[in-house]
C-alpha cells in the first residue's frame, strides 16, 4: 500500500520530528534577524511618511493631559494576541491529528505553526509593554511582569495573563531547543499549551474591557479547541486499541 493509499490516522510523531529537524535551519537566528531588521526599517520608513499627517492628533493622544492611545493599542494588541495564541493551539492540534494531513501538508502546518507562535509572543509583549505609557493605571515594568505586583486593576485576572505570557515564552522557545531536549520532553512542554489556552481565555474574559463585544468570539474559539482536543484524544485512544499485537 502506497503512502497515498493509506487510511487517515494521527500524524506519526517520528515524521513530525524529522520535519522539525529539516526545517530547523530555516529558523536559525541568522535567518530570523535579517527579516526582523528589514521589517523594523520598513516600519520606521512608513511611519515617517504617515505620522506627520496625523502628528497633531497623535501627539495629544500620546502625551496630552489624558492620553488614550496606549490603552487602545493595548486592547487591540490583546485581541490580536488572543487570536494568535488560539490559532497556534489549533494549528498544533491539527498537526497532531489526521485532519492536518487531510487539509494540507504537515510541513506547511509546522511552518505556519511556528510563525504564528512567534507572532503571538510579539503581540503579547506589545499588549503588555504599551501600558507603560498609560497614566490611568500607572503600570511599571515590575507590575507588568510580576504577578500581583500591582493591585490597581483586577490583580488576579491580570496575573492569569502574566503567567500565560511565561508559558507562551516557554512553549514558543521550545522550538529552538528541541534538538537538545529530545522529542519526548519537547512534546511534554507543548502540552502546556492547553494550560496556556485556559489562562489566556480566562484573562481575556475577566480582565478584558471588550468581553461583552467579543463574547461570541470567545465562545466560538473555545468550542473549536475543545472539539479538536477531544478529536485528538479519541484518535490516540483508537490508535492504541487498534495497534496489532506483537509476536507471542
Amino acid at each position: 500500500m502506497t503512502t497515498e493509499q493509506r487510511p487517515n490516522k494521527s500524524a506519526d510523531p517520528d515524521d513530525i520530528s524529522q520535519l522539525l529537524d529539516t526545517m530547523q535551519s530555516q529558523y536559525s537566528w541568522g535567518s530570523v534577524l535579517p527579516v526582523l531588521l528589514f521589517g523594523s526599517v520598513a516600519g520606521i520608513a512608513i511611519a515617517a511618511l504617515v505620522v506627520p499627517v496625523y502628528v497633531d492628533g497623535l501627539a495629544r493622544s500620546l502625551i496630552g493631559d489624558s492620553p488614550k492611545a496606549y490603552w487602545y493599542v493595548a486592547r487591540s494588541a490583546g485581541v490580536v494576541a488572543y487570536a494568535l495564541v488560539w490559532l497556534s493551539v489549533v494549528w498544533g492540534l491539527l498537526l497532531s491529528t489526521s485532519l492536518g494531513k487531510t487539509i494540507g501538508k504537515v510541513a506547511s502546518f509546522v511552518d505556519v505553526h511556528r510563525h504564528v507562535s512567534v507572532l503571538s509572543v510579539v503581540f503579547t509583549l506589545v499588549h503588555s509593554l504599551v501600558l507603560l505609557g498609560d497614566r490611568y493605571i500607572g503600570y511599571t515594568i515590575t507590575s507588568i511582569f510580576v504577578p500581583y505586583a500591582s493591585t490597581t486593576y483586577r490583580p488576579f485576572e491580570v496575573a492569569l495573563g502574566q503567567i500565560a505570557l511565561y508559558l507562551l515564552l516557554i512553549v514558543t522557545g521550545s522550538f529552538w531547543v528541541r534538538q537538545w531536549t529530545g522529542q519526548k520532553l519537547w512534546r511534554a512542554i507543548h502540552y502546556l499549551s492547553f494550560v496556556l489556552c485556559v489562562l489566556v481565555g480566562l484573562h481575556a474574559l475577566w480582565a478584558g474591557t471588550d468581553t461583552e463585544v467579543l463574547w461570541y468570539g470567545y465562545l466560538t474559539t473555545t468550542i473549536v479547541v475543545v472539539f479538536l482536543t477531544i478529536f485528538r484524544i479519541v484518535a490516540v485512544f483508537d490508535r492504541s486499541t487498534t495497534r496489532p499485537a506483537g509476536p507471542a
